[in-house]
Order: structure tokens, then C-alpha cells, then sequence
């Protein structure tokens, strides 16, 4: 007999028994009492039990963004209730069925909803016998959309210690790792801008009206007995251009116009200073063109980071010289740079004073911050250790290295943080 039955039956009891009347008055004081301590209990049981059921709900929901892709709906559904059903124990546990799944595969999210009953003890005598409660949870599968940047110092310091075949080592896992991390088409695209003192680009953007062909190389010759005669310098031209650019005017030369119309702004096509650096390429989600453009890389030339930091920007603005980037304010995407370099600044198209050079890099660098672009710089042994700290969107987005084969896994770890799955706020 329950506690309710036996108590109602003493309750017909003392009605009927004249001789009882104090204990009847007792009896029926003693029935709030006893419910309202059943009620203190009871709440504290569904509380710790809502608790409970929030983070099994959580838990489930990124859970199910990680094989959302994967799985059919039905799946996916039992597999949550599975998840939920594992995360709970006790009186949290007796009281769930299954939840109710929402699963929006043009969103990409995933809603969970889920209750449970829990019955309750003394305070049934005055109320229910169960309590409900109720949690929601929600989550995102897959990625924002991602715009990487890789600006890498293709100088010749980096033959040395091994630096370039442990940049191209680790510069190709990092793409493979996105590769297996993108779940469609476009999802992730990734520039590479090979810099020295210059970057190079596709000579089939000659006829653009954002380049200027205006500079000139010496025109000099030496005679067998060490004379030198200069004659009118040669000037560049469309059909001597075989692709490299030199920085813009200053103050220009530390900015990113999306439009570019004043002479000022054009960027200046030059005389290559190292015919064999590699040339850019623009953001694409074309793995294999990627991968080749790595492999292509060769160490030539002095160090001037600042156009290395420039144009990894270009590459993820809308507008020229590029137009493969999507708008900033575009929802869900998330642009990156990653701007790495193992030597100080030696030259640039106006000096050979590092510390000048150090200042427009300074500038560069808080453009693309500014901008939106979150900024990851690496130092490859050598370089300018404060300037790429600076440079960087944090402190924890800094990495050095001591060593070459400490490359690969830097650009994994950058490459997690970069791909992971987060729930949704």
C-alpha cells in the first residue's frame, strides 16, 4: 500500500473516531508538511536532472555534427537517442524515451529537443506524481566557409637547414588536411603567394588596368678592362614582362584597394630580380593545383615580407587584382593568413634599410587585421621575432620553430584550429 492510499485510509479513519479529534487536527497538519518537504526534494532531483539532460543534449548535438554528413536522417536519429540515453544515469535515465530531431540539411543545423518525467516522492501527496522537464540543444556540421592564405618566404636563406622541403612537407599536409576537412564543393579555398622581394604573377594579366608598366633596369656594360658605360635604361614592357610586380607607391604599398583608379594605386609590373620565383595562385578549392603550386616553390632572393603580407591580403579581398574572394560580411566565412618567414627584411623597391622595411610591414600586418583577416605568423629560426609577434592576430597565433621538422606539426595545429567544429551559440 502507498504511502498516499495509507494516509488517506487513517485520514476516513480518524473522521469516524469522535475520540480522535487531536490526532485527527495532527493527522491533517502533518500532510502539508510532509508534501512540502516532498516538494523541496523533488525540485532539487529535477534540477540536477535538467542539468544532466543539458549536457547529454550538448554532448548529442556535437556528436551528431560530426557524422552529419555521413549518415541518413533515421540514422542519425537513433544514434542521438543512443547518445543522450548513454550520457544519463539514474532517475534521468528512467524517465527519457527519445527525442525530437530536427535535421535542416540546407542549414546545416541540427535541433534536439527532449523531455523527461520524473516522478516524485512525498510531494505527490499534494500534486503530480511525475515532473516534466524539457532541453534544447543545437549544432552546425561542416565548416564556415573558409579562405585561407599562405604567404611564404621563398627567399634564398630558405635552402639552408632544410627549410624549403620542410615547408613544402608541411605546406602539403596542411592542404591535404583541409581537403579531407571540406564536406562540398568550394567549402574551403586556399591562395599561396611565394614572396621574395617580389611576387610574380600570370603574365595573362598584362592587358589589366590595374597594372602600370612603368619601370626601367639599368643599361650598362663592362669592358674587358673593368669600364662600365650606361646607356638609357630599359624600360618594361607588355611584351618583355614575364610576370613580377613590385611594390606600390607609398603610402599605397601597405594597403589592399578593392578598386584601384589613381595612378598612385596601380601596382608597378617589373624586371623579375629572380626569374625562378614561383608565381601566386589565387584562392582556389582545386587540390591538385594547390599541390602543384607548393611543389613549385624555389628558393631565390632577399626578404621583403611586407609584400608577402600585401598580397596573401589581395588574394582574400573582393575586387583587384583578384576576384576569387568572397565579400567580408559574407555569413559564416572566416578568412585566414598565414604569414611565414625565417629572415629579417633586407629590400624592398625602395630601400635596403631594414628597419624602413620593418615599418611598412608593421602597417601591412594591421591592415589585414583590420580588415578581418585573422593573422597567423611563423618565424623558421631566423627573423624578426617581435615583428611577427606583432604582426599576429594573438599571441597564440605566433609560432617559432628551432628546427625545420617542427614545421609539419605547426601547420597541423594551425590546421585544426582552423577546420574544428564548434556548437552553435
Amino acid at each position: 500500500m502507498g504511502l498516499k492510499s495509507w494516509l488517506q485510509m487513517r485520514l476516513r479513519a480518524f473522521r469516524g473516531d469522535e475520540r480522535g479529534n487531536v490526532l485527527v487536527l495532527f493527522g491533517f497538519a502533518l500532510v502539508p508538511v510532509i508534501g512540502l518537504t516532498g516538494a523541496t526534494i523533488d525540485y532539487s532531483r529535477a534540477t540536477s536532472a535538467r542539468l544532466v539532460l543539458n549536457a547529454a543534449l550538448d554532448s548529442a548535438a556535437l556528436m551528431a555534427a560530426r557524422d552529419a554528413a555521413k549518415l541518413p536522417d533515421s540514422e542519425l536519429r537513433s544514434r542521438i537517442d543512443k547518445w543522450i540515453k548513454a550520457n544519463l544515469s539514474g532517475d534521468s535515465a528512467k524517465g527519457f524515451t527519445s527525442a525530437t530531431t530536427v535535421i535542416d540539411r540546407t542549414a546545416r543545423t541540427i535541433a534536439i529537443e527532449a523531455r523527461l518525467d520524473i516522478d516524485t516522492s512525498l510531494a505527490r501527496i499534494l500534486g503530480p506524481d511525475a515532473v516534466t522537464i524539457k532541453s534544447q540543444a543545437q549544432s552546425t556540421w561542416g565548416m564556415n566557409t573558409i579562405e585561407l592564405a599562405l604567404a611564404l618566404d621563398n627567399t634564398g636563406s630558405m635552402k639552408s637547414s632544410g627549410k624549403m622541403a620542410a615547408l613544402k612537407a608541411a605546406s602539403l599536409n596542411l592542404i591535404q588536411i583541409m581537403k579531407d576537412a571540406a564536406l562540398e564543393a568550394d567549402q574551403i579555398k586556399i591562395s599561396i603567394i611565394p614572396f621574395a622581394t617580389q611576387v610574380k604573377i600570370d603574365t595573362a594579366l598584362k592587358d589589366e588596368p590595374w597594372l602600370r608598366f612603368d619601370q626601367t633596369k639599368p643599361n650598362c656594360t663592362t669592358d674587358k678592362w673593368g669600364n662600365k658605360t650606361c646607356g638609357t635604361p630599359i624600360p618594361i614592357t607588355k611584351s618583355t614582362w614575364t610576370g613580377c610586380v613590385s611594390d606600390r607607391d607609398q603610402q599605397n604599398d601597405v594597403k589592399d584597394n578593392e578598386s584601384v583608379l589613381a595612378y598612385a594605386t596601380l601596382y608597378p609590373a617589373d624586371f623579375c630580380a629572380q626569374p625562378t620565383l614561383a608565381p601566386i595562385q589565387p584562392l582556389t578549392a582545386d587540390w591538385t593545383v594547390l599541390q602543384n603550386a607548393i611543389n613549385g616553390m624555389t628558393p631565390v632572393g632577399n626578404t621583403n615580407v611586407t609584400i608577402g603580407a600585401i598580397w596573401g591580403m589581395a588574394t582574400l579581398t573582393p575586387g583587384v587584382p583578384f576576384s576569387g574572394a568572397k565579400p567580408f560580411p559574407t555569413p559564416r566565412l572566416s578568412k585566414y593568413m598565414i604569414l611565414l618567414t625565417d629572415g629579417d627584411n633586407t629590400q624592398n623597391r625602395f630601400t635596403t634599410n631594414g628597419g624602413q622595411i620593418d615599418d611598412r610591414t608593421k602597417l601591412a600586418c594591421q591592415t589585414a587585421k583590420t580588415a578581418g583577416i585573422r593573422v597567423y605568423t611563423v618565424r623558421v629560426i631566423n627573423g624578426d621575432r617581435t615583428l611577427l609577434q606583432n604582426c599576429a592576430s594573438s599571441p597564440s597565433m605566433y609560432y617559432e620553430v628551432t628546427s625545420a621538422a617542427q614545421l609539419t606539426p605547426v601547420f597541423q595545429q594551425i590546421a585544426r584550429e582552423i577546420s574544428q567544429v564548434r556548437l552553435t551559440q
